[in-house]
Formats: structure tokens, sequence, C-alpha cells
């Protein structure tokens, strides 16, 4: 069940941090970083096996100590041992305890946290209640869900001992406990200082440090997405559509008859149990805010862990419920066994084949295909997990390709890779530097590091001339206005175990693989003249990785790029349908619908992104052209003046502007001017200075080019001589524009 190697989400980082004992994502986890570290020392399998293998070892003990929990409220063994195994192969909780990550372990910890109090409870003994403050503060130096949770366990503590402040002394003991485990944070700072393979945030400065322990870079998920009852019940009804499957919807309805069982018989448990319950999947589901699309569902879904925990435990308390004595004992005794047996094998059958990592590979195989991709000292550019920790993973742990340097392996450029950037430069960006200035790192490394550049998606090349993107396998490749496209075949130096779509059973991180795959595959059959093969292999990628507006974004900037304009249009618009604020689709929709001849449609792609930024010069510019292929000749002469107090030395502004009225409005002072202007700013310019074999006008004023239009961007006094009066001039043609990919 294990798999051998590294697999999906944050498991290639998490692997790392552990190995090397550095700083994972935010909050760190330290305590998970040492224990982890631990595993590493078996001596069997890979590196990734062996803290794989730590999950699996946390979950073991967390079924155990359920079953406990669970033996302890009920006092019978068999629905208690049912239970544990209903939780051991429930969908998320058992997909955490198959690969490296932080959920097993915090499952442990609230399991490990309830049944401790239940026992002090029964028996009062203050060691119980001191051994669950340690074991609290350790969760909070593991996982935030412990934090949620800690007003729970003070009200259980209230509610049994409602004269709490009687025995102040025992209760600042275990406040001084929790907070004395809570030092473990110190870990973070000093390994920081070590400069390990993984030191997200750096914390050794004390605004780091609580940047990183406060997840200060995943903050703005909380306000991302916008709030209301609305969207809170549609939240509601996915957490129960998930909920439902953990157990199969044939035994998910067993938790809330054990909630009518512990009611009877141990108040304060229900109080208890209930409220994690609630905390842990409407609480979180409040909090979060998830999108209800399949990416952020699963991804979130794991934080619902200890929410199905108690519903095991529920489990439990309703087979108990069911088998009790009395006039039909026999009779209640075999149906509680066969539901029993149900809650067992049900989500064992429905999760086993999404669950079993045992030849789990695609990680693997994209990360090296990847390094095999890239040339000697490359710098790369991902911008997706499964493209970026397995490549740190097999740099890191495994020692391939140590000359890569992995550009943003933490979600944005590390300060590596352009640290020789001008000082007065490189101070003004934040700390995490936003979308403006990721760009203008990016170009800066293009243009000045003097070595091999990729990305994982399509970016425009804008404002780096003669630069270009080449694609280079499940890559693309920058070459500079010397370079040439590399003649390389890298799919024949591609190794994967399988690239059947139908082999992934669904798995989030593996879907997305061999979407990027496939979606690669398109895009070079695209380059080879064939059209229909692309296509195919466009519905397999779209299949794999969901409509999602990234992916819609990406086939139809690829099916524009090489000529397929209808079908780039479907896939924009329908991307557009999804998210009618994504700019970068908006953008791409609009130049498609020109290359169409759709200039009204195009028009109303452009007016949305004017009307959210109006200094969008791009947008302004093309909104214009629109205008004028739709006749409205004010209205665009408008929209061009406007654009050149955006952009007042804009050289191709002046020129349209001129053709405009030159061919249109039939204004030859105002064209005159207009097209001497931007000759000022770009004399290259063939066409126009064909023109200009007339001798000047010395008594044509010249100073400000545009008077008598509105506004007047104040332009300097040296324009060139007057041009003749012109006959109509052909407009001559424009290389196209890029389009833009999308994350």
């Amino acid at each position: 069940m294990l798999p051998p190697t590294v697999t999906c989400e944050d498991s290639g980082e998490l692997i790392t941090a552990a190995y090397a004992l550095g700083v994972a994502h935010p909050p760190g986890y330290p305590l998970w970083c040492l224990l982890a570290h631990l595993f590493t020392f078996v001596p069997h399998g890979t590196i990734a096996w062996r803290v794989a293998l730590g999950s699996a070892a946390f979950g073991a003990l967390t079924v155990f100590v359920l079953c406990l929990m669970v033996i302890h409220l009920c006092r019978n063994r068999w629905a208690s041992f049912a239970a544990a195994l209903a939780f051991a192969f429930s969908g998320a909780f058992w997909s955490q305890c198959l690969i490296p990550e932080v959920y097993s372990l915090n499952a442990l910890q609230v399991a490990l946290s309830v049944l401790l109090l239940l026992l002090w409870r029964e028996s009062r003994r203050d060691a119980f209640l001191y051994t669950f403050a340690l074991v609290y503060g350790s969760g909070l130096c593991n996982h935030h869900t412990m934090l949620l949770l800690g007003p729970v366990f003070v009200l259980f503590v209230i509610l049994v001992e409602p004269r709490f402040w009687r025995r102040w002394s025992v209760y600042a003991t275990c406040t001084l406990l929790a907070l004395l485990v809570t030092l473990l944070y110190l870990y973070l700072p000093i390994r920081a200082r070590a400069n390990p393979a993984v030191n997200w945030g750096d914390p050794q400065t004390w605004q780091n440090f609580v940047d990183v322990v406060t997840r200060k870079q995943y903050s703005f998920s909380f306000v991302e997405n916008p709030r209301g009852p609305a969207m809170f019940l549609k939240q509601v009804w996915e957490f129960f559509k998930i909920y439902a499957w953990e157990f199969t919807p044939w035994m998910a309805w067993l938790p809330f008859l054990g909630v009518f069982a512990v009611w009877r018989k141990n108040k304060p448990a229900l109080v208890l149990l209930g409220l994690i319950a609630v905390l842990a999947s409407l609480g979180l589901t409040l909090i979060i805010n998830f999108k209800d699309d399949r990416q952020s569902l699963w991804v979130n879904s794991v934080f619902w862990i200890p929410a199905y925990l108690v519903g095991a435990a529920g489990i439990g308390l309703a087979l108990d419920l069911l088998s009790g004595s009395g006039k039909g004992f026999t009779q209640r005794r075999l149906i509680a066994g066969a539901l029993g047996f149900a809650a067992i094998v049900s989500p064992l059958a429905a999760h086993y084949r999404q669950n079993d990592k045992s030849n789990y590979y695609y990680t693997y195989d994209l990360g090296m295909n990847i390094l095999k991709t890239l040339d000697q000292d490359a710098i790369y550019f991902p911008t997706a997990d499964h493209a970026t920790f397995p490549v740190l993973y097999l740099q890191a742990v495994e020692g391939t390709r140590p000359d890569i340097a992995i550009a943003n392996k933490y979600g944005y450029p590390d300060e590596s890779v352009y640290k020789e950037m001008p000082i007065e430069t490189r101070c003004t960006f934040r700390k995490i530097p936003t979308k403006v200035e990721e760009r203008i790192i990016e170009d800066w490394v293009i243009q000045h590091s003097g070595r091999p550049v990729y990305f994982t998606t399509r970016r425009s090349m804008e404002g780096l001339p003669g630069y270009r993107l080449a694609n280079a396998g499940l890559t693309y490749r920058v070459l500079r206005p010397e370079e040439s496209a590399p003649e390389k075949d890298y799919w024949a130096e591609y190794t994967w175990h399988t690239l059947d779509p139908e082999a992934t059973g669904g798995e989030l991180t593996a879907d997305y693989v061999l979407s990027d795959y496939y979606f690669a595959q398109g895009r070079d059959l695209l380059a080879q003249g064939k059209p229909e093969d692309a296509l195919k292999q466009f519905q397999v990628c779209l299949r794999l990785g969901g409509e999602t507006k990234e992916t819609l974004n990406n086939l139809g900037s690829a099916c524009a790029e090489y000529g397929l304009m209808e079908q780039a249009e479907k896939y924009l618009t329908r991307t557009i349908e999804l998210d009618p604020g994504y700019e970068t689709a908006l953008r791409n929709l609009g130049k498609v619908c020109i290359q169409l001849g759709r200039h009204d449609k195009a028009l109303l792609q452009f007016e949305a992104l004017v009307r959210e930024n109006e200094h969008d010069a791009e947008s302004v510019r093309l909104s214009a052209e629109c205008m004028v292929k739709l006749g409205w000749f004010d209205d665009a002469a408008t929209r061009y003046e406007f654009l050149l107090t955006i952009t007042p030395d804009n050289a191709d502004a002046f020129r349209e502007l001129g053709y405009l009225y030159l061919d249109q409005k039939h204004d030859m002072a105002k064209a005159q001017r207009c097209l001497a202007r931007s000759l000022q700013l770009n004399p290259n310019q063939p066409d126009l200075l064909a023109r200009m074999s007339q001798a000047p006008d010395p008594q044509r004023d010249l100073s400000n080019p545009l008077e008598g239009l509105t506004p007047d961007p104040g332009l300097p006094k040296n324009a060139p001589p007057q041009m003749p009066a012109l006959p109509q001039i052909p407009r001559p043609p424009r290389p196209g524009d890029a389009l833009m990919p999308g994350f």
C-alpha cells in the first residue's frame, strides 16, 4: 500500500524538510519534521517510503487510540473495534496515512487529547490532565486545527469541574506545560540558520518567524472568495456529500444514531465530541470559505478528518446501542454484527483502489522527465506543486541534477536567483512579491542570468524584444535573440511507468500530471501540423484536469497560437463562463475574436478589462481598434486620445490615431500631426518615411502635434518637419499579439 517514492500534494517538500531537518511550508511543522526525520533512518526503501511509513505509524496509533476511546464510552470491545477499522478505511484519513503528510499525526493528537480528558473525568487523576496539556501543546506545534479545538477542551473541563478556580494551581500548571511544549517552534529559526534545502519563509528574524507561524502567506485564502448565507449553505452541502462517502452513503447514518447513545450515557462526552465535530466541519468550512471546484474540495477535505474521527466514534456507539440487552437480544446482536461488518467492509471496498499507492510513480516520473528536459545549469520556474515538489525531492534528497536552480520552490521567486539584481530595484519588492514584481524578477533573470531558463506554462515575452519561448517537451525554454530552438526529441528520452488515464483512480495529482502530459503532447502535435490528433490529446487533458479556468485558457491559447481560432474561441468562452473576471482569458478571447472578425464580441472583453482597470493600456488600445472596425470612429478617437494620456510616448498609438483621422475622419491636419509625432518617437517606419520626400512647410508649427485634441498630453516641442498632404495610406500589417497563458 505504501508508495515506493515521492507522491502527491506536498509530499516532495515535506520529505525534503524531514530529511534535511528544514522548515516546511507555514506554519513550519516543527514536531512533524523532527518525528518524520527519525523514520529516515529506517534501513529499508527510499527516503520517501520511510517518511510515508511514519504517516502510516501515526495513523495506526490513531486507530488504536480511537478504539480505546470508544471502549471507554460504551465498554463494548467489538463495537469499538468496528468503529476503529471504519475510521481506518475512511477515504480522507486512509489517504493521509499513506503519504508523507501531517494529518495522521494531527488526528493522533486530537484522539489522544479526547481520550485523556475522558479518562480524567472518570478518575479525576491530575496526571491525565497534565498529560493532556503536553499533548495539546505538541498539537499546536503540528497543525492549527488544535488551536480551533482549544475552547472545546476548556469548556469540557469547566463542565466537569464548574468550580475550577479552586484548583487554579493545577490549571496554571497545565497552561505552563502546554506553553513549554510550544517552545518547540524555536526549531524554526535554529534550523533556518543552517540554510537547509527547504527553508520556507527563512524564519531567522522575528517578523519572518511570526509570518511563518501565523501562516501569513496564505492569509489571502480567507478573503479571496465571496461570503454569504447562500455560499455557506452550498459549502455545507458539499461537506455532507464528501462526508457521506467517507464511510459510504449506506453507513453514513450510523454516527447520528450514536449521538442518541452518548446522550443517554454521558452528556459531557456528547458536548466534547459534538463540538469537535461541529467546529472541525462547519466551523472550518466557514473559516476556509472554499470554492466548490474539484481542486478546492480535494485539498480542503483533509481538514475535516477530526470530524470524521468523531463520526467513527459515533458508529461504535450506535453499534453498541443496537446490540443492547433485553427482549430480542439475539436478533439485535445479529443486526448490529451485520452493520459492524458493513461499516468496515464498505469503506474498505470503496477506497481501496484510490488508496493503493504501491505502484504510484506519477510525480516521480514527471520530476525525472522534467530534469531530463533541462539543460546544464538551467533555472527552472515551475507553476504548480506537482511540477515543483517532486523535482525538489529528487534534487535535494536523491541528489539528482544539483546544477538546476528551482527558482520558485516556495510559490514565489527565491531571492537566490536574483541576488545580483541592483539593490535599488531589489529592495522595492515585497517579501512575497506581487504578480507584477514576479514578472519583473523573471524578466531580469532571463536577461541577466546567462543561464538557460525554463517555464512549465507559457508566458508572454512582451517587454523582452527578440526573446521568445520554444516548446521543450513538458516545459517551455526561453530563447534569447541569438538562439535557435533546440532540435531535440524530448519525448523519446522520457520514461513513464504508465500513461493510462484510467489507471489514476481519480487521484487528483496523478490526473494533473497526466493532464500536463497530454496538453504538452497536443501542443507539439499542433506545431507539427496535426490539429485533429492534437485536439484528441486536448480532450484527454481536459477530462483529467477538469474544466478549470487555467486549463481551458491554456488550451485556448495553444489553439490560437497555431491558427485554430474557432476552437480557441470555444475554450476561452467556456473559461469566461466559469470566471467572468478572469483577466487573462478576457484578453485572450478578445484577441481571438479580433482574428475571427467578431469585433463586437472582442470589444465586450476589452471593455470588461477597462472597467476593472482604466489604465490597462493594452486593453484601451485593443478596444479602440475594435471601435474602428465597428465604425465607431468618434469613440475610437476618444479612446486613442485617452491612451496617449496613459502612454504619452506611444508611437503606435499616435500612428493608429493618425490613420483614423486620415482614413476615416478625413482630418488631414490632425492626421499629419499624429503621424509626425509617431515618426518622432519611432523613425523606423518606412511607409511613413517614404511620404517625407517632399520639403516641409517652414510656416507650419508642429510644436504641439495634438493641438486641438482632448486631452492634450503635453508633448515636447521638437517634432519633425510638417508632412505634406497625404493620399490614403494603406495600414501596414502588424505582427499578431501573443496570447497569455494561465497559471
